[in-house]
């Protein structure tokens, strides 16, 4: 009688827990669930700022384990890489020429131009020296004889700029540098100007008979003193290079007057003309004409 009665309480709670495990499960699932989503917001947003930010994508990709594949192909894209960053990075500037400083220094001063200006000049024919393998002090000795180193300087018989360039003589050769008016750009006068004294030179044969021929001398017996004079002022540029400009300073002082050189005259315009032509015939005069004041094959 007894054990009958405790039937229907023992069934009632047994639906009891069953209700209570019910529930248990229910809610686990339902938080496994809500944990799943917010895991996969925070995946979402973590995505989102990783590929925003670059730090974080490059942080990320040193704390995870490369692929095998990845891994293999990493030196031949590092290699890549670096020839890429060598052919995009500038070319090392070419060191300046010691003896620049120095030449600097001389031609300002004994010729009263500025330093910054003198520079450009210097560094003008040492570039011009290297590519058409001229002496650079040759050239400026020339500069310096021809202008003083005004690069609008312009003689009577139409010699122009820093080189005394006969420009409607030779304006086949400023095209290339825009045309005629060039010639008093202190950069294309030197190039061009360079380029016809080497051009002498190599046609006649020394130092001496180019310079001859640049002066517009070639059919007299000698150029009048301006080869001298243009080597001598190039032994004071070398003395100036070689650190001793004070000195170089003082042998130009201390020089005699060069004798200028004599204009080509009647008789010799003549004759049969030089490699470069000679301009037209000046009277001779024993009066020294100024500096650049004379005619010039140049």
């Amino acid at each position: 009688m007894s054990a009958t009665k405790a039937m229907p309480g023992f069934a009632a709670t047994q639906v009891a827990w069953g209700e209570i495990i019910g529930d248990i499960r229910q809610g686990a699932l339902a938080t496994a669930r809500l944990v799943v989503t917010v895991a996969g917001c925070a995946t979402l947003l973590l995505g989102a700022g990783v590929v925003a930010s670059p730090e974080a994508r490059t942080t990320l990709k040193a704390m995870l384990p490369v692929p095998a594949m990845l891994a293999a192909t990493a030196p031949a894209e590092a290699e890549a890489a670096e020839v890429a960053a060598a052919d995009a990075a500038p070319a090392p500037a070419v060191a300046p020429d010691p003896r620049e400083k120095h030449v600097v220094q001389y031609l300002s001063r004994r010729y009263r131009v500025a330093e910054e200006a003198t520079r450009m000049l210097v560094a003008t024919a040492f570039d011009i020296g290297a590519q058409t393998k001229l002496d650079p002090l040759l050239i400026l000795s020339v500069v310096a004889i021809e202008s003083s180193l005004n690069p609008f300087a312009e003689s009577s018989m139409g010699a122009q700029g820093l080189m005394q360039v006969m420009t409607r003589v030779h304006a086949e050769r400023f095209e290339e540098h825009g045309g005629h008016l060039a010639a008093l750009d202190p950069v294309a006068n030197m190039k061009v100007g360079s380029a016809i004294l080497r051009d002498l030179i190599s046609r006649g044969g020394s130092i001496e008979r180019g310079l001859q021929l640049y002066v517009g001398a070639g059919n007299l017996p000698d150029d009048g003193g301006y080869g001298a004079k243009v080597l001598s002022e190039r032994a004071r540029l070398a003395l100036a290079a070689s650190g001793k400009v004070d000195a170089a300073i003082a042998a130009g002082r201390a020089a005699p007057p060069p004798v200028e050189p004599k204009p080509a005259t009647t008789a010799a315009a003549s004759m049969p003309a030089t490699p470069v032509g000679t301009p037209e015939a000046t009277p001779a005069s024993d009066a020294a004409p100024p500096s650049g004041e004379r005619a010039s094959a140049a």
